[in-house]
């Protein structure tokens, strides 16, 4: 039987005539083509064969952190929430989540998040002035599973980081980790310190 969490084709990017195109500060939404294209190129790359070239077998994150985090991602709802967890060091090496930054999501959907260009440049250079590091990218999925979809996976920039994602499918929330490097996915327990 195979894996219900591992998609055997690509999925179809949703969207509804009432998506705004342009985000909350006139930053244009690529159109659903372009992330139909992330999600096509983000299927067949998971299927690929390929393994992370690190994979963490746990990391830790404290609970108030996480529940900043499902505490954030729960006002963004009926769309997506997200944001990035920071610390001093990556999990690999042994780091722990310091502090939570929730990000404005344009898209205003509850099939895709884009973290606003402008907040993510502002808080990427706060991150790299305070010698951190984007330990994190954090996401909800709004009734599916919490596995990168297609999309996830197509559109990850981060190897270094933990993808995070909370569905909030089912009460509570279910919170899992995973690294997504060259569309190879593989899952990191979260513990709690």
């Amino acid at each position: 039987m195979s894996d219900p969490r591992q998609p055997t084709r690509a999925l179809e990017v949703l969207s509804s005539a009432d998506e705004p195109a342009v985000g909350g500060d006139g930053e244009v939404v690529p159109e659903v083509e372009a992330w139909q294209r992330a999600a096509d190129s983000g299927a067949s790359a998971s299927h690929a064969g390929g393994r992370a070239p690190w994979v963490p077998a746990s990391a830790a994150i404290p609970p108030a952190i996480r529940d900043d985090v499902v505490d954030w991602l729960r006002e963004a709802l009926p769309n997506e929430g997200c944001g990035v967890l920071v610390s001093d060091r990556y999990a690999e090496d042994g780091g722990i989540p310091t502090r939570f930054v929730g990000m404005q999501n344009v898209a205003q959907s509850p099939f895709r998040y884009i973290m606003d260009s402008g907040e993510l440049l502002r808080v990427s250079l706060q991150i790299d002035d305070d010698d951190e590091i984007v330990w994190a990218i954090v996401h909800s999925h709004v009734a599916s599973p919490p596995y990168p979809s297609p999309t996830d996976i197509g559109l990850a920039a981060y190897p270094d980081a933990i993808y995070l994602l909370a569905s909030f499918a089912s009460e509570p929330p279910e919170v899992r980790g995973w690294t997504i490097v060259d569309g190879a996915v593989n899952e990191v327990v979260l513990e709690r310190t």
